[in-house]
Formats: C-alpha cells, structure tokens, sequence
C-alpha cells in the first residue's frame, strides 16, 4: 500500500476485528488507537472517562492520533469518537485513506449494549431495570450516530458491512483500495 489505512464508524462497528482480517490480507501492521492509548496511559479507557472525563480523553486520543497518523504504515482502527473537527478529518485524509464501516443501529445495539467497556454509553447507567437500560443505550446510539455521521460520510470509501463477516468486509475493501490505491495485492 502507498499510503495507511485508518477505519472510522461508530463503537460496536468492527473496526477492530475488520482491521485485523485487513492488515492480515495485506500483510501489514495493525494498530487499535484505544490499545494505544491505554498503553501510553497506563489506564483503562473507562479508567479515563471516569478519573479525566471526556474532555480530557479525547485531548489524550487526539495527540497520540496525530502523532501516529504521521509514520504509521498499516491498517488502524479508530475510536468511535477520533474523528472529532474537520481538521483531523483533513489531516487523517493527507496521511493515509479514510475509511467508514457504515453499520446500521440495530447491529451495533445489539452488539453493544451491555458491553461494560463502552463510557459513552454507561456513564450514566444507574438502572437497574435491563429493558429500560437497553432503551437508553438505543437512545445514546442514535444520538450519536446522528452527531458523527457527518464525519464519517467524509470518508474517501464508504462500506455498508450489515452483520457480514469481517474477512468478506476485508475482502470488499482491498477490492476498493486496489482502486484507489493502485497496489496489486491479492
């Protein structure tokens, strides 16, 4: 490849295990932002959330997302939030292919909800009652998803992966990237 790969989409969007069959497939690195944060860090991401806040995680994510953008050589996955302003939008864009993993609500709530790791939906999570939690995770999704699609549709390519496996969304991706990029991989 001439240039990386950064897959962005909503938390609960494979980004992740895509990358990996990706970078696999392409015999390149992988790197998991999140995984780099919580190694600089020392702390968890819901570890952040709770003791920095928000404000200060995504200052933390921003840093290490620019710094590695710059020499990073693979397929990185992105956090759910990374893309954050047009300027890391731009800048992402000059280093390497953007890439959005367009998944539909349902999918990413049923693969989500409940999932302790995720601060941006269990901040506030004082209930008890399981269908009155899933209904306010739903409602956290949706709000989001409406808050970053802008973002996201900014992407150089554009997948709607649905619920398929993340090596026949790999392989649908290096078809596009042989496009774009011009690399012969098979």
């Amino acid at each position: 490849m001439k240039k990386p790969v950064f897959l962005c989409g909503m938390m609960g969007s494979g980004k992740s295990t895509v990358g990996r069959a990706l970078a696999n497939r392409l015999e390149v690195p992988f790197c998991d932002l999140d995984e780099l944060i919580v190694e600089e860090t020392g702390m968890t991401i819901p570890e952040i959330f709770k003791e920095e806040g928000e404000s200060k995680f995504r200052e933390i994510e921003r840093k290490i997302l620019i710094r590695e953008s710059q020499y990073f050589k693979g397929v990185m996955a992105l956090g759910g939030g990374s893309l954050q302003n047009q300027h890391m939008i731009d800048h992402l864009k000059i280093y390497g292919w953007l890439i959005f993993l367009d998944v539909p609500q349902s999918v990413i709530s049923k693969r989500i909800t409940g999932d302790t790791n995720r601060p941006m939906l269990n901040a506030n999570d004082n209930d008890n009652n399981n269908e009155s939690a899933h209904h306010e995770a739903d409602s956290k999704i949706q709000r989001l998803m409406a808050e970053r699609r802008p973002l996201y549709e900014q992407a150089e390519i554009t997948i709607q992966t649905g619920d398929k496996p993340a090596d026949e969304i790999a392989d649908k991706l290096i078809k596009k990237l042989r496009l774009y990029d011009g690399f012969n991989r098979r």
